[in-house]
């Protein structure tokens, strides 16, 4: 649901581009994203991005991070 969803927004919006949601990264579906699950994905991301990223500094990413640091351009949004 989640994707059809961005799938219709990024449409309705005129965007070609495909955003990884947390869904996508979350290889465990734990509902956070750790740094090891994130580079399986975006490989260039550094450990500085990504605790830029942990404003709650748990040491993963929850959604709102991840949307928070796509949006920053912290963390790359496209795949």
């Amino acid at each position: 649901m989640k994707t059809t969803s961005l799938a219709a927004a990024l449409l309705i919006a005129g965007s070609s581009a495909v955003f990884a949601d947390i869904a996508t990264l979350d290889a465990n579906e734990d509902g956070e994203v750790t740094m090891e699950e994130l580079v399986a994905v975006y490989p260039d991301v550094t450990a500085e991005a990504f605790s830029t990223a942990d404003a709650d500094e748990s040491g993963t990413l929850n959604a709102d991070e991840l949307a928070a640091a796509q949006e920053a351009g912290t963390i790359p949004s496209e795949m």
